[in-house]
């Protein structure tokens, strides 16, 4: 039987300690090095794509060259944490306590881990969420697929009184929502008979 990813070795590339401890400018690299890991963190034009570029005075901010663009961007431009108000290292620990979370972290969590307030967690989590949302397209399963599906909803109270409550067994509801997850499950050093 192979190993659950979460105990892997892979699963343990941003720990939240590694990322509480880093400096706001540290942060900040970590970023750039995700964002341009093409071009060695040197960053270049997200509007047409120019690789000279050259950062403003006005800290994190960065200016196209072409004379034809002339664009400012940052590091964050174009991406879900476009328009963001947490510092680096806020947004790389929602990202850690999400990635290394089994089952989901919630908002309400996050919030009184971080120190922010609950809807700027929750939209956080819901930026990464989207983003994950927006590759499913792209995401095959492969090899051994594990699916699993509950209902959701449909929670109908019992009667104070005895004499006035039904069978719940028998009663169906419009509102039941069934939802389903899958998951690939690969196995280590070799591919699962066909």
């Amino acid at each position: 039987m192979s190993q659950h990813f979460l105990l892997s070795k892979d699963a343990r590339d941003l720990p939240l300690q590694t990322v509480m401890r880093m400096t706001e400018p540290g942060a900040y690299r970590c970023f750039k090095r995700a964002r341009w890991h093409q071009t060695n963190d040197e960053p270049y034009c997200p509007a047409c794509g120019n690789l000279r570029c050259y950062e403003l005075a006005r800290g994190g901010r960065f200016k196209c060259s072409a004379e034809e663009c002339r664009k400012e961007f940052t590091v964050t431009s174009g991406t879900i944490f476009a328009s963001r108000k947490l510092m680096f290292r806020q947004i790389l620990a929602v990202i850690a306590m999400s990635a290394n979370a089994a089952k989901g972290k919630a908002a309400l969590q996050v919030a009184r881990e971080l120190g922010v307030q609950t809807k700027t967690a929750w939209l956080n989590l819901m930026k990464l969420r989207e983003a994950l949302a927006a590759r499913r397209e792209q995401m095959l399963l492969e090899d051994r697929v594990e699916i699993d599906g509950m209902y959701l909803g449909c929670h109908i109270r019992q009667e104070n009184r005895k004499e006035d409550r039904e069978d719940r067994r028998k009663i169906q509801s419009p509102q039941r929502v069934v939802v389903m997850a899958a998951r690939e499950r690969r196995l280590m050093g070799k591919r699962s008979p066909g």
